[in-house]
């Protein structure tokens, strides 16, 4: 009995293992919070594909190749000293991304103007 809970036990692990994603085919877009020139960028939709899931989630792996990407942006303005207000730009961002397998693209939003405008920008790529 014991040894016949260790095979099913080590069945289902293998299993997982066979069904776990090969990352290593693909990249990482990544949307975590970038340095203090650019603003933090969320992703809601890649190749028409509406994202739905935590707005923690802040890396997304995709296959290697060109993706259009949509992003909102959220800018922070200080009012007074020592206090943040967050507001969100209701408007969105759109671009198109060339990836590469094994590759990580750090995307954030910039500035264009003093009138609100902004843009999606890739601010860093590097290794996996």
């Amino acid at each position: 009995m014991k040894q016949f809970v260790l095979t099913i036990i080590a069945a289902t692990f293998l299993s997982a293992c066979a069904s776990a994603p090969d990352r290593t085919t693909q990249a990482v877009l990544d949307f975590g919070r970038p340095p203090n020139q650019f603003s933090v960028a969320r992703l809601v939709n890649i190749d028409g594909r509406n994202i739905v899931g935590s707005v923690a989630q802040f890396t997304h792996w995709v296959d290697p190749g060109e993706h259009e990407i949509v992003v909102t942006a959220a800018f922070d303005t200080t009012t007074q000293v020592g206090t943040v207000n967050r507001r969100a730009n209701r408007s969105q961002g759109r671009t198109t991304i060339v990836v590469e397998a094994g590759k990580r693209y750090r995307i954030a939003a910039q500035t264009t103007n003093q009138t609100g405008g902004w843009e999606p920008v890739v601010w860093k790529i590097e290794d996996l």
